[in-house]
């Protein structure tokens, strides 16, 4: 996958370490572990844009696909920079944009661009939801710079 990004439109960065457990076999992370470092940025996102708790886990979306085209390994020591957007809302599923940077010893490099793609779901009814319109103008706003925290 490949997008086109000006990171200055990313409104969402959510700074982390590689931690040694991250790591596979051969010293670089594992593939697996950008799956948590997106897991930490979709909950800071919605923490910025919406407003909601990150102690809450019930989240009200599920997760439908996510795709990842790595393009650089972050190694042990690294820093991780992911900075989510919001690329698309339909009627009951968001699609965020990612773009995972790595610094090592004070060069930024992008490792990783992934797209997570959230549908808006009812865990007690096991439904998929309508995304309400409160949510998609919260969203829009944060994205537009108009509210949200940052």
């Amino acid at each position: 996958m490949r997008f086109e990004f000006d990171l200055t439109k990313f409104r969402c960065v959510t700074t982390l370490k590689v931690r040694f457990g991250d790591l596979d076999a051969m010293g670089h992370v594992n593939n697996a572990s950008y799956l948590s470092y997106l897991e930490e940025a979709r909950i800071d996102y919605f923490g910025c844009a919406v407003e909601f708790p990150k102690d809450n886990l019930d989240f009200g979306a599920v997760v439908a696909r996510i795709d990842i085209s790595y393009l650089r390994p972050l190694e042990m020591g690294d820093t991780v920079n992911v900075f989510s957007k919001m690329y698309e809302m339909g009627e009951k599923s968001f699609e965020l944009r990612h773009v995972i940077q790595g610094n090592r010893n004070g060069e930024n490099f992008v490792a990783a661009l992934a797209s997570t793609k959230l549908v808006a779901y009812d865990y007690r009814k096991k439904i998929s939801l309508t995304i309400p319109e409160e949510t998609k103008e919260r969203i829009r706003n944060f994205e537009e710079g108009k509210a949200g925290k940052e």
